[in-house]
């Protein structure tokens, strides 16, 4: 293993193949009227960090289109935006797509013509052939707009779960204004941010906006897995994938040869780069799996990057394990104390919305600390909603066993025990914080539904109704209550566990996770990749049966039994732990304690937008208290959003 904590270099882990990761912008009017030309030039400036390698923008008649590019792939050709060999279609593209090389092979015999070597021109060529339906024959990470010169149609596509992200806004004039954050589509002076009260209750219920909202009434997220389309003033969007729990029947054995066969395909796949490749790690099963694989395919060492939290919370340990045993070259960080006040405020920056989630800020610096060293890393994002790796989903089966008020009161009483026992493990007193993963108790009403999905969503609530009540005070006649609606619901059929599967596939997975690695990675130019959300690897974890995933007793069954070989004797037994934070400690230190007071104080801006909010209502060293200090500081930072 060669370890440094702050400096090195070593082997490559390189491969063959195009694309980039960036910033997109686009502004399309069609044939109505002039496009102000300084407004995407605009947008693309406020997506620099996301693409520092260069920036273009294309001044079409009727549409604008800007891109930002951070260079992974075809690093000579693969400039953007981009024109088809006809010259009819130009696209700006975010994302991407690694088997290209095997369509680009078909499109050719049909006879399209390629000039350059990208998969950018390849998405072009298959849209042109196919439309829309092009969709699903894409795997890869992706949020793109085409632009038919011809039809004067935007086409603009997400990928499966949101890995990219995708704003826009439809002007009063039937406009179109596109990009990857809100805060370009703020940036082109075009629009004018109205603050949704009901996605901030939302915020405080989930501890993220969630992904079929935007912090504003006015902006609009393209949802995963959905596509639109833009003309003369209209847009229609359409959803073209969905996870579809397709149970079948299948021998654990079987299950565990095809997911090994799924898993060292999609990792092949996503170590293509024309730029060093590296690996999140921080020494659990999921990330473990991604560095072995990589090590078993990489002609040289792999780089690795892991983080700790002194005595707190320590996973160096762990990651040194994998570390050693596939002698990566190894990174890490120990963040004992960080520079707390000040990453609050960069952090904020990062995130154009209220993000309540603590380990956003080890994030933020694990991707400032791995960027020294690489453009790209993989992570071990979506192995936990796949396989069931959350303790959560346990909790949830002991209650399902027994469907009566007294296993729900059994349920609630082992959320609590699940947090005091976390609580006990950092170091803190018990009442003094909350767990790596809190979640508030159900409100009543849910304890006398025994459906996993009614259980599973209010265990997951940070704010209960009645507190959210008493913290919008008289305003709360303006707001609707948060309430999941039919995007977050499964097909009807759908029983016990694969409820609560589905919704963390559909709110927690794109909503929180993945805003959480792209935003803090994309803040200083990082690419992440996440092989557990390979297309085909996801359609075959989503038609296993619930039971060879997780029991009241075990969890990630078929991960164990396919990929254990690749794991140190250390990693096999370790316990479940999350990507947590020392919140409760972070609280307490002076600098943030001094920023609380202040985001909590008569006439501050927190306090304008809740006024129902009293200096008493949350204990300053609990969960409920770092969220409220994420929104107050993020109102601060954003000005505008006060209404």
């Amino acid at each position: 293993m060669h370890k440094h904590r702050d400096s090195g270099l070593g082997g490559d882990l390189r491969a063959w193949g195009q694309g980039l990761m960036c910033g997109i912008a686009a502004i399309a009017v069609g044939s109505q009227t002039d496009i102000d030309k300084g407004a995407i030039d605009r947008m693309v400036a406020r997506l620099v960090h996301r693409g520092p390698d260069a920036n273009r923008w294309q001044c079409l008649p009727g549409c604008h289109l800007g891109h930002t590019r951070l260079s992974v792939i075809d690093l000579e050709t693969g400039s953007q935006p981009m024109v088809d060999a006809s010259d009819r279609y130009w696209i700006t593209f975010n994302g991407e797509i690694y088997n290209y090389k095997e369509l680009r092979k078909h499109l050719v015999s049909k006879g399209h013509p390629f000039r350059t070597q990208s998969d950018t021109e390849v998405i072009l060529r298959a849209y042109s052939e196919w439309g829309p339906p092009c969709l699903d024959r894409l795997r890869g990470m992706f949020a793109f707009a085409i632009w038919d010169t011809e039809r004067q149609v935007v086409f603009a596509a997400r990928d499966l779960f949101g890995e990219k992200p995708l704003y826009y806004a439809l002007l009063p004039d039937g406009a179109l204004v596109l990009a990857s954050e809100i805060k370009a589509l703020l940036a082109s002076g075009l629009v004018v941010p109205e603050l949704d009260l009901d996605a901030i209750d939302a915020f405080l219920a989930l501890g993220y906006v969630p992904p079929d909202r935007t912090a504003y009434r006015n902006v609009e997220s393209l949802r995963p897995g959905h596509y639109l389309e833009w003309q003369a003033g209209h847009v229609a969007v359409t959803r073209y994938w969905k996870p579809k729990l397709t149970v079948g029947s299948i021998a654990l054995q079987d299950a565990a040869a095809r997911l090994r066969e799924l898993m060292v395909q999609a990792v092949r796949r996503q170590t293509v780069a024309d730029v060093p490749v590296g690996a999140f790690l921080s020494g659990g099963v999921d990330s473990s799996t991604i560095v072995a694989l990589m090590s078993l395919q990489a002609p040289a060492p792999v780089r690795t990057f892991s983080v700790g939290f002194g005595e707190l919370i320590n996973e160096l340990p762990y990651a040194r394990l994998v570390a050693h045993r596939y002698s990566t070259e190894h990174h890490e960080i120990n963040l004992e104390i960080p520079p707390l006040g000040e990453l609050f405020h960069r952090v904020s920056e990062a995130y154009d919305e209220p993000f309540g989630d603590s380990s956003s800020i080890p994030t933020y610096l694990m991707s400032e600390f791995a960027r020294r060293h690489v453009k790209v890393v993989l992570s071990g994002d979506g192995g936990d909603e796949l396989f069931g790796g959350y303790e959560w989903y346990q909790i949830l089966l002991k209650s399902e066993a027994d469907a009566t008020p007294w296993s729900v009161r059994a349920t609630l009483g082992l959320l609590g025990r699940g947090r005091y026992l976390i609580g006990k493990a950092l170091g803190q007193k018990r009442g003094s914080g909350k767990a790596v993963d809190p979640r508030r108790q159900m409100p009543s009403r849910a304890r006398a539904r025994s459906d996993a999905w009614t259980r599973h969503v209010a265990s997951r609530l940070y704010f209960s109704e009645a507190e959210r009540t008493r913290l919008w005070g008289p305003a709360r006649n303006r707001v609707n209550s948060f309430a999941p609606g039919s995007y977050y619901m499964p097909e009807p059929g759908t029983r016990g566990i694969d409820q609560a599967f589905y919704f963390d596939l559909t709110s927690y997975l794109p909503g929180d996770i993945l805003v959480k690695v792209d935003r803090a990675a994309m803040a200083h130019g990082l690419e992440t990749r996440t092989p557990f959300l390979d297309r085909d690897l996801v359609e075959f974890a989503l038609s296993l049966p619930a039971q060879i995933k997780v029991t009241d007793a075990d969890s990630k069954i078929i991960m164990r039994t396919a990929l254990s070989e690749y794991w140190p004797p250390g990693i096999r037994t370790r316990p479940k732990q999350g990507f947590g934070v020392p919140f409760a400690t972070w609280l307490s230190d002076p600098e943030i304690r001094e920023l609380t007071l202040g985001v909590f104080a008569p006439g501050s801006r927190l306090r304008h937008l809740l006024p129902g909010l009293q200096s008493d209502s949350v204990p300053l060293d609990s969960y409920q208290a770092w969220l409220l200090l994420t929104l107050g500081v993020w109102l601060e930072k954003h000005p505008a959003a006060v209404a």
